[in-house]
């Protein structure tokens, strides 16, 4: 399934030319993607801590909140992270809606917290 809503409508035009290219394209396939568009959006959450305050730094530490999911979401401490960096997150269609105070440096060794928080969003059709 599409990413997004706008890969899922790229995909869609395209699928529909060829159809219609066929002469195989009918009222049902509107009717397909009105449905579509009728879901709910939803919002995932990502939280990426970096070494430093700026989108190329190396990720350290993440955790990922999904709506949809029922499980609890990973801990900070994963092997598999999917991105390296929070640009890497962003080239992938997630949007920062906060990015870490940058008041004064400080060493993480002094404080409780790692690294230097993002918090990023994407929206999403619902599955239901």
């Amino acid at each position: 399934m599409p990413a997004s809503l706008a890969e899922f409508a790229q995909q869609w035009i395209a699928e529909a030319r060829a159809r219609l290219r066929a002469g195989q394209f009918a009222e049902t396939d509107l009717d397909a993607l009105e449905e579509r568009l009728g879901r709910p959006l939803r919002q995932r959450l990502l939280y990426l801590h970096a070494r430093e305050p700026v989108v190329t730094a190396a990720v350290i530490a993440m955790a990922e909140h999904d709506p949809a999911s029922s499980a609890p979401p990973p801990g900070p401490v994963r092997e598999d992270w999917p991105y390296d960096t929070v640009l890497d997150a962003m080239r992938d269609g997630w949007q920062v809606v906060h990015f870490p105070q940058q008041m004064a440096p400080f060493d993480d060794r002094e404080t409780d917290i790692a690294g230097f928080e993002f918090i990023l969003q994407k929206w999403e059709p619902s599955h239901e």
